[in-house]
This record gives structure tokens, sequence and C-alpha cells, in this order.
């Protein structure tokens, strides 16, 4: 049951101490804690309707709060994923299933013992859809790719460790990211893997990834160890590798850098944040020169429109950054220490959501709220997809929502 922000508390760092990986045995755990106490919703007088088009159940919602399952939309369907195990396509018209297939039974009997026991996530990372296929990471450490058409299995493919961000299909080419550092290539028709880039990472990080960004001949990933890197599609040749923050500070938890939260391209810019580290612009037609950086933490990243950067921060601020100026248009603490998702630009408005399920609606240009609806009570973790004044959102309980802004 969902406690009243008054009552719910956050401790600092809040998402640091909750979704740790420890990759080695050590002790950083310490008796000082500092509370941190969502604000309460600030009443306003909307100015535009979010308006509920259709919703339907996909399955359970993750046990884990680091698998955060976005919708993959094509066409006029959009596909969704639930935490055990089904994928669903769903009309984005009707709102009518078209199919609904489970990964489990893509498995024999002696593996799913093994890879799905009671109580584990079957799909840790989707959905990625592209050249007829819509692809998931699956608890077997796998990727699974399945036929837009009718859910059938096309192949699966093993990967070095576990994938909990969307893996990105183009050019006939599959790129999972997994939570040890690797980025792994795959073959679209056949599933074989063409190239493995690997980089070291710390022995203390964030548990999570960020979607790899692919776009025309290359890809472009972020790592725990504060690094983006660009690689060619083809070969997995690295054409840059460029810092978005340098860990500070005595303790492992102090010196945490990981870039988790969502990246976003502009023209030649990529635009970066780490968690205790930066904000970074980089030129990819510059072998990766910094345009300009800034002090940032943030998990879940960044959103991009109307000449705007939307930071997300760790705390839950949101502010907004002219891509021209790199001054702050405007910055909110209304949201503070609610959890919120990747912002992301929808018509002239900012999307967020927050850990009791609500959906925020805030004008680009001024930051002034102008919309808000609630849409599921366990709240919203995954990051919002937007088609047009469209929008699509996996919530905690396992459902797809479409919403309209009017």
């Amino acid at each position: 049951m969902i406690q009243p922000a008054t009552q719910r508390k956050r401790y600092a760092p809040s998402l640091a101490l909750s979704c740790l990986l420890l990759l080695g045995g050590c002790s950083w755990f310490s008796d000082e804690e500092e509370t941190r106490v969502p604000v309460e919703l600030v009443k306003f007088k909307p100015e535009v309707t979010l308006a509920s088009r259709w919703s339907v159940s996909l399955g359970r919602g993750a046990e884990d709060s680091a698998v955060k399952l976005v919708p993959g939309l094509v066409g006029g369907r959009i596909f969704g994923a639930s935490a055990d195990g089904h994928v669903v396509a769903v009309d984005t018209g009707t709102g009518k299933v078209v199919w609904k297939r489970s990964v489990v039974d893509f498995y024999g009997e002696e593996e799913r013992a093994i890879a799905f026991a009671e109580g584990i996530d079957a799909i840790t990372g989707g959905v990625g859809v592209g050249d007829a296929l819509v692809v998931v990471g699956s608890a077997a450490g796998e990727i699974v790719a399945m036929n837009q058409s009718d859910g059938s299995l096309a192949w699966r493919a093993a990967t070095t460790s576990e994938v909990l961000s969307p893996p990105q299909v183009l050019n006939g080419r599959v790129f999972a990211q997994s939570i040890d550092g690797k980025l792994a290539a795959f073959d679209a028709g056949s599933g074989e893997r063409k190239w493995l880039y690997s980089t070291s990472i710390p022995s203390l990080t964030l548990r999570g990834t960020s979607t790899p960004i692919a776009d025309k001949d290359f890809v472009i990933a972020g790592f725990a160890n504060g690094r983006v890197a660009m690689l060619d599609q083809v070969r997995g040749m690295v054409g840059f590798e460029q810092r978005a923050g340098i860990g500070q500070g005595q303790s492992d938890l102090e010196r945490l850098i990981d870039i988790d939260g969502q990246m976003v391209m502009d023209g030649p810019l990529v635009y970066a944040v780490s968690y205790q580290g930066n904000l970074v612009a980089v030129d990819v037609t510059a072998r990766g020169q910094v345009r300009w950086s800034r002090k940032a933490s943030s998990v879940v990243g960044l959103g991009i429109g109307f000449g705007n950067i939307y930071l997300a921060e760790e705390d839950s601020r949101l502010t907004a950054i002219s891509t021209e100026t790199t001054d702050d248009v405007w910055s909110t603490e209304a949201l503070l220490y609610r959890d919120i998702t990747t912002p992301v630009a929808v018509s002239s408005f900012v999307a967020v959501g927050d850990f009791e399920g609500y959906l925020h609606l805030i004008a680009q240009s001024d930051g002034r709220f102008v919309g808000r609806k609630q849409l599921d009570n366990a709240g919203l973790n995954a990051p919002i997809v937007v088609d047009g004044n469209r929008i699509y959102v996996i919530t905690n309980s396992g459902r797809l929502v479409a919403l309209e802004v009017r």
C-alpha cells in the first residue's frame, strides 16, 4: 500500500542504496542516513486534459525496481512486455490485443526450472522493435527475438550478462547492452553475434544501464565507468570514448559515476548525464569532443524538445536547459524526491511519471504544471513513449495505458 507523501521516507542517496550491483565484497553502509520526504503535490488549474484511450493488462509488474520495461512502437502497433514473461502486440487505434505470447514457452522444462524460478522476473529488458522483430532480454541471460507478425520465436541468443535496457534494432543488427559493461551486436536475421565491445567497470555500480542510441552507421552507449563510446555498427570499431564523469571521494559509493539514464541526440550532439558526475554535450562529428559540460547527477537521464534539454536530477528536480546558450530556462522542485521518470516531450509539454503513479504535464516554455492524472497506485517507473499527442506507458502493476493530450 502506498503511504502518503508525508509518511513515505527516502534515504539519501535514495536510488544508490536500493539499486546497487555488488561485483566484489565490500562494506560501505553507514549508520548516518539523510531522510528525504517526497513533496506534497500542489493543486493547480488544469490547462489540458489527459484523456484515457485504452488500457491493456500485460501481466505481473516487475519485482525488481531496476527492471523498467518500455513499450516499443512501430506502425499501427505497440508492443508491451510484463516482468512475468508476456509480450503483447496491441493495435494503437483500438487497444485490441493482436497477439500475446510468453517467452517462457520458448524454453524447455529444464531451462525453465533454472532460469525462471518463482518470484524472478522473466523479462528484464525491453521492448526493442525493428526489422520486423520484437526483442527482449530474458532472465536466462539471453535476448529473445520474436516475429512482429504473430509473436512466434525468431531466435534466441546468449548474452554475457543481464540485459536491463531495451535492445536496439537497426540496419539488420540488434544491439544489446548488458550490466557487465559490454555491448553486443547480433545479426537480426539469424541471431549470430557479430561483435562484442567490452569496457571495464568499477567494483560497485548502480544496478542498471542506459539505452544505446543506434543512428545511421554507428551506435552510442554509456557505461558504469562514466564513459560514452561510439562504435561502428558493422564491425564494432571504436570511433571515440569520452568521459561524462570522474569518480571523486574516498569511498566506492562516493565515486559512483554510472551513466544509467536516457541519452538524447540532437544533430551532431549527443547529450549524456552520469550519476554524481556531469551533463555533457558530445560532438560525434569531432571524435567525441565535449562542446560543453556542467555538474549534474541523474539516474533516469534526459529529454529533449522546444530547443531545451530536460534534466531529471537524482533528487527529482527538473530543469530545462537551452541547447543554444546552455543557460537554465526554468527549474522546478515541485516533484522533489518523488522518483520521477525520464522526461519526455509531448506536443508543447514535458511528461514525467512519479512513485505514486501520477503522470504530470509541464509546459516546455516556462515549467508551469498544466495537466495531471493518476494512472496506477503502484506507481510509474518506466520511461514514457510518445507518438504525436498520444502517450503510452507501462505502469508498475503491468498495464499498458494509452492517453491523449487534449
